[in-house]
Formats: C-alpha cells, sequence, structure tokens
C-alpha cells in the first residue's frame, strides 16, 4: 500500500512538473513573440538614433547597383536614390552588399533595414515582407544567342535560362517552360549565354540596354517581346514597421513629384522609368 500511495504521488508531481514546464515554454514563447514585434516596431527609432540607414544591395547590377571600373565607387541609380531617402531621413547611408539569392532574406537576420534592389512587388512576397510605394516600373526581356533558334517567347520551352533562382525572372522562365540553371548574378548569367552553357537569360530590360551600350560585340540578342507582366518596383523591409514604411512613402511621394528621382533615372538611362511617366 505504501509503495502504490508512493508512486501515485511520485506521478503527480512529475505531471506537475510537466504541466508547469509546459507554461513555461509557452510564456517564454509568447513572450519571445512579442519582444520580436516589438523589436520590428522600432526600427525607425533605432535608424534615428544611430543616424544610419542600412541598405542591402547587389553591388554588381549595373545601372542599378555597381561598382565603376576605374573609381571602384558604388554607383548606379538605386545607390542614388538610396542616398536621397538617407539624406531625408536625416541619416547616413550604409551599403551592405549580398548575392541575389540570400539578399532579401538578409532582412530576417537584421543585415540591414531595407533593401533596394529592383525587387518586384509580388504577392509571394508580401506574405513575408512589406514594401513601399513603387518608385519605378519596368519589365523583363529574354535575351539569346544570335546563332540561337529562339525566335520568340514560345520558342524558349525545353531550353536551358541563366537565372538567381528565387527572382521575377526565373519564374518567367519556368512559366515558358525552361530548365533553369543557377547563377549568383547578370554577369554570371550572360557568361554562361556566351560560352554555350545556357540557352539565354531573361533580366530587366534596362538591365538590357546598359548592357549591349557597354558590350556592343555581344554575341546575345534581345526577343522582341515584352515579358505577360509588368513590374512595379518597391523597397522592401520587414513587418510591422507602420511608421517607417509610410515615412519612406511619403519621401518616395516628395522626390517622385519634384522630379528629383526623373534627374537620376535621366542620368542613367536616358529616360524616366518613373510609375506612370509613360501612361
Amino acid at each position: 500500500m505504501k509503495k502504490l500511495l508512493s508512486k501515485i504521488l511520485f506521478v503527480g508531481a512529475a505531471g506537475l512538473a510537466l504541466a508547469a514546464c509546459g507554461a513555461t515554454n509557452s510564456t517564454s514563447s509568447s513572450s519571445s513573440t512579442s519582444s520580436s514585434a516589438a523589436s520590428q516596431g522600432t526600427v525607425l527609432k533605432t535608424i534615428e538614433k544611430n543616424k544610419q540607414l542600412r541598405i542591402g544591395v547587389e553591388g554588381t547590377y549595373p545601372p542599378f547597383s555597381y561598382h565603376d571600373t576605374k573609381s571602384g565607387e558604388l554607383v548606379g541609380f538605386e545607390v542614388e536614390i538610396a542616398k536621397v531617402i538617407a539624406k531625408d531621413l536625416g541619416v547616413e547611408p550604409v551599403f551592405v552588399e549580398t548575392k541575389w539569392d540570400s539578399l532579401i532574406a538578409g532582412l530576417d537576420v537584421n543585415k540591414y533595414d531595407i533593401v533596394i534592389n529592383n525587387v518586384g512587388v509580388t504577392e509571394e512576397r508580401q506574405k513575408a515582407y512589406d514594401f513601399t510605394a513603387p518608385y519605378f516600373e519596368s519589365y523583363g526581356q529574354l535575351a539569346v544567342s544570335k546563332d540561337s533558334g529562339v525566335q520568340t517567347l514560345a520558342d524558349y520551352s525545353g531550353k536551358k535560362s541563366a537565372q538567381s533562382t528565387t527572382s521575377n525572372f526565373a519564374q518567367n522562365a519556368r512559366d515558358l517552360g525552361a530548365e533553369i540553371v543557377p547563377v549568383d548574378g547578370f554577369n554570371q548569367a550572360v557568361e554562361l549565354v556566351s560560352s554555350g552553357r545556357a540557352d539565354g537569360t531573361i533580366n530587366d530590360y534596362i538591365t538590357f540596354l546598359t548592357y549591349f551600350k557597354e558590350h556592343p560585340e555581344s554575341t546575345l540578342k534581345l526577343i522582341d517581346e515584352k515579358l505577360p507582366s509588368n513590374d512595379k518596383i518597391g523597397i522592401i523591409l520587414q513587418k510591422e514597421n507602420t511608421d517607417f514604411q509610410t515615412k519612406l512613402n511619403d519621401i518616395i511621394a516628395k522626390r517622385t513629384e519634384d522630379g528629383t528621382f526623373k534627374q537620376i533615372f535621366e542620368k542613367y538611362l536616358g529616360e524616366d522609368i518613373s510609375v506612370g511617366a509613360n501612361n
């Protein structure tokens, strides 16, 4: 009888201990979530306190963000737009260069405050991140070798497409029935197509304008068809930062209206690509 009573008391105590552990874990998890949400909500305050805006870019993607071949300086129209935004916030811009396929994910580990890198606003991305109002719009095009048998987008089915795997353009290639050959960025994609290791690559028409201007000897050609949908490009940031998002939207609206962004676009591209500029 004593042994039975001892077992009952032991089981009961163990059950209470487990229940207590469960309650502690639940409270800890809830506290951690609240803390995470709270920390996200202070991004703007942290930027203002540190006097720095940390900006994620590729740094190898002309004319968006790249290094000048002579000076080595980081330049590009999105670099200049980021500098305008930082100035309007009253802080210094700090650029953090990261490969495309891990660029957006860098927001998750607080590597930077925003990403300005020709990021299209998509429903899938909006599930995990917030976007500002778009600051320009563009569309994708397909480039293939001049001796390629590809004459139209329909001909691309079954071909090999050199793409950054998580980009909108990779999805465009998949939609056309192409097989993805993974690359780190545009320069590697062009290299694979030029060497015959891929049949083509899809990218922003703005990127191709710059590429063909700088490489008139290129063996690539553009297929004269736009991809099905135009991209609206916004600044991407962590969710639950409404005050920061609103501040960025105010700056975008102001600098679009006063022509600041137009001047930057025309400097690099010779045309204004602001949202609605060509409507």
